[in-house]
């Protein structure tokens, strides 16, 4: 695996991390860190302990899909990297993923006697800002109703909430710069509802949501064009596993070269090989690659 090093932010530093199929962001400020999402594979842990990560302020599950959340549980239960904070969203399902996780918090509670808070809800109201030293956390979504409902009911409006529509969205801020907007599995009815309530969506990076899979009911080019139009990032990175899904589907990408058309210097990442990521291959190079990559 690679790490792949987005942005470093004077005293912090933000990393997202190549998982595959699925999303971390690691955001350090010395030895301690703030965590955003964690897929199952252990490639998590090891980058914490390369990164000398000694405690973890926050842990923010987007939602609970195990590509968003089955690397939470061995870090939940490693008592020595303690964990002050974690945040997420209560959740109907009964994955296997979504039962160890909320075992795992039983463990850790009962046998190591954990002072780490479990904060049953991510929202714009509960939760709301997250800060450690000079970067804050913004939670842009879901809004509180939506979490009151939880997935798989019926929003106020009449329609159904899912996992992805309620999955969080998170934008880091450093020292007032709108640094990176990491999107989770935000679909068209989370854009929807970001743009009714005026919310502010702008940030240099944008990690695109779902890992550029189908993210509307009708109409995925548009959803793409109108999310980095509202974004408007120097950066648009796709966390993906090559060959994984299909992705980033195509018509996704060609909303997203629409919405960027118009910028100075339009940048498209992936953090895996895949050929939608340019508008053609680049030439062979020969390098040295990170043993751990797939």
């Amino acid at each position: 695996m690679l790490r792949r090093q987005i942005r470093t932010m004077a005293s912090s530093e933000l990393t997202i991390v190549d998982v595959g199929h699925g999303n971390c962001a690691i955001i350090q400020h010395g030895t301690e860190a703030i965590i955003i999402d964690a897929p199952a594979k252990p490639i998590v842990a090891r980058i914490l302990d390369e990164l000398g990560i000694q405690s973890i302020n926050s842990l923010i599950l987007s939602h609970a899909d195990a590509d968003h959340l089955s690397g939470a549980i061995p870090l939940i239960l490693n008592r020595e990297r303690p964990i002050t904070h974690v945040y997420v969203n209560p959740d109907k399902r009964t994955s296997q993923s979504w039962l160890r996780f909320r075992q795992a918090v039983a463990t850790a509670h009962k046998e190591f006697q954990t002072t780490t808070t479990v904060h049953p809800s991510v929202s714009t109201a509960d939760s709301g800002t997250i800060t450690m030293d000079d970067t804050t956390l913004h939670i842009m979504h879901p809004q509180p109703e939506m979490c009151l409902t939880g997935t798989g009911g019926i929003d106020v409006d009449g329609q159904k909430v899912t996992a992805n529509n309620m999955s969080a969205v998170v934008l880091v801020e450093h020292n007032g710069d709108k640094v990176c907007l990491l999107a989770g599995d935000a679909d068209q009815r989370s854009l929807d509802r970001m743009i009714d309530n005026k919310t502010d969506l702008h940030a240099q990076i944008l990690v695109f949501p779902h890992h550029g899979g189908r993210a509307a009911v009708s109409d995925n080019r548009s959803f793409a064009r109108n999310l980095v139009a509202s974004v408007e990032p120097s950066v648009v990175l796709f966390s993906l596993g090559r060959g994984s899904h299909g992705t980033p589907r195509p018509e996704i990408m060609a909303g997203v070269r629409e919405a960027i058309a118009e910028q100075p210097s339009p940048y498209i990442a992936c953090t895996q090989l895949s050929a939608r990521c340019a508008t053609a291959l680049p030439p062979l190079v020969k390098r040295t690659l990170d043993s751990r990559s797939d």
